[in-house]
């Protein structure tokens, strides 16, 4: 069975990082004619685009595992003839933080090229992103808080960092993301996470039980929450339903395997929050275009 992420060995580096470019910067031009405002109120247009910079962080987090002195240099002494105007590091780094909001938007605009409109069904759950170990966690410098620290219930083990909350299409691509703070609930981050969607049957795992959350969702939104049932609890899905649920719900735990294996979205290399936004960012971005590489083939 071919990889969703196959391409990676399999095509040359050129052609996948000219695919990026082409799709980042068609993306990133619809953007900007969208807007009432430009992006920059003053001083010159920058000589390495917006565009450039979001493909050299697709090319970091993919084939560096987030390394980014390492990608930045290879990029510099192997792909410097498709990017002829390469800013210092610093400078590049700099340039990355300020584009996390046209980062998303631009993989937002993907994804809606990608949706089918007529599936109603999204799958949900959340993993770890960790910054320091449990023990040392009080001494990071990039976030700080007791609402950092927190549980992971499926391996009984503790963690500090931040959690990542994913909605995908059985399919499996992604949809809707947030980042919390590693202590926020699944039950409660779900509801932000929601917060644009109506119309959707959601199948979470064990944590999403919640009645007044269920209710609460179908009554404002007509989402109907669909959490996997504790053998306890007296209200149980029938069987139909509950293997139907069963049969998808794996899905979305592959999501998190490729986000972790391929692009190590589970150890963000960050110095700052939003140093580790944008590569959290910039991993679910290189996650859709793989979609968008299986559709329109390379090479």
């Amino acid at each position: 069975m071919k990889g969703l992420t196959n391409y990676i060995t399999e095509l040359s580096w050129e052609d996948i990082v000219i695919f990026w470019f082409v799709h980042i910067d068609d993306s990133y031009k619809k953007l900007i004619a969208q807007r009432d405002s430009p992006l920059r109120r003053r001083g010159p247009e920058p000589k390495m685009s917006d565009s450039e910079v979001i493909t050299v962080s697709l090319v970091i987090e993919t084939f560096f595992n987030g390394h980014e002195e390492i990608g930045y240099t290879f990029v510099c002494q192997f792909l410097g003839y498709l990017f002829p105007n390469l800013l210092d590091l610093d400078r590049f780094n700099q340039r990355r933080r300020q584009l996390i909001s046209v980062i998303e938007a631009t993989r937002r605009q993907l994804r809606q090229q990608l949706l089918d409109p007529e599936e109603k069904v999204r799958l949900v759950d959340s993993a770890p992103v960790t910054l320091m170990t449990y023990t040392r966690g009080a001494r990071c410098e990039s976030v700080y808080g007791p609402e950092y620290f927190g549980v992971v219930t499926s391996k009984k083990g503790k963690f500090f960092g931040l959690r990542l909350h994913l909605t995908t299409t059985p399919d499996q691509l992604i949809d809707e993301w947030i980042l919390a703070p590693a202590s926020v609930h699944d039950g409660k981050a779900v509801n932000v996470l929601l917060e644009e969607c109506t119309d959707l049957a959601v199948i979470g795992d064990k944590a999403y039980n919640d009645e007044e959350l269920e209710n609460r969702l179908w009554r404002k939104r007509r989402i109907q929450l669909l959490p996997l049932r504790k053998s306890n609890q007296r209200k149980q899905w029938p069987d139909n339903v509950r293997r139907a649920m069963g049969r998808v719900r794996h899905r979305v735990e592959t999501v998190f395997s490729v986000l972790t294996t391929v692009f190590n979205v589970q150890r963000p290399r960050g110095r700052s929050l939003a140093g580790h936004v944008v590569r959290v960012a910039t991993c679910i971005l290189a996650h859709t275009m793989s979609f968008l590489i299986a559709q329109n083939p390379v090479g």
